[in-house]
């Protein structure tokens, strides 16, 4: 199957491209069935300018906790793959922010995903909120206390 990137937009016409590699790594998560369990970790990749581009993720492991409803990013490894790229890519390569499933066709925040994101992602650039579904997917950026849906661009 190919699978294409994901390109959103917002009104001032800055991107946020996830690139193919990393899509279908995402889907593989994707909840099909009721037994599947949360996944998430957090995105890579680089900005540029006013643009981000996701070239890579962290995906769930020991410590993290998992269950039909909830991800709680516990493991080391996460952060060591920011560090082990960052270092690699001469500083290029950043952490950009977060992404998580959620079981339903087209997600939604939840009111938890919310609270934890203004409360535990402080940062002065905008930040990525990626969140997968079984048929599409909701992506924000959180810029200060501020959170935006942004739409992806028509294919």
């Amino acid at each position: 199957m190919n699978i294409n990137e994901l390109v959103f937009i917002d009104e001032c016409d800055h991107h946020v491209v996830v690139m193919s590699e990393v899509v279908r790594l995402l889907q593989s998560y994707r909840q099909m069935y009721y037994g599947s369990t949360e996944a998430g970790g957090v995105l890579i990749g680089e900005r540029r300018g006013q643009h981000i581009v996701v070239t890579d993720i962290s995906v769930p492991g020991p410590g993290d906790i998992r269950s039909r409803n909830r991800f709680e990013r516990k493991g080391d490894h996460h952060q060591q793959k920011v560090y082990e790229l960052f270092k690699q890519s001469d500083g290029f390569l950043v952490y950009l922010g977060e992404w998580h499933t959620h079981p339903e066709d087209f997600p939604q925040p939840s009111y938890t995903d919310i609270k934890s994101w203004l409360t535990g992602l402080i940062a002065t650039e905008p930040m990525v909120l990626l969140i997968v579904g079984r048929k599409g997917e909701w992506l924000g950026l959180k810029n200060g206390n501020d959170i935006k849906s942004i739409k992806e661009k028509n294919r």
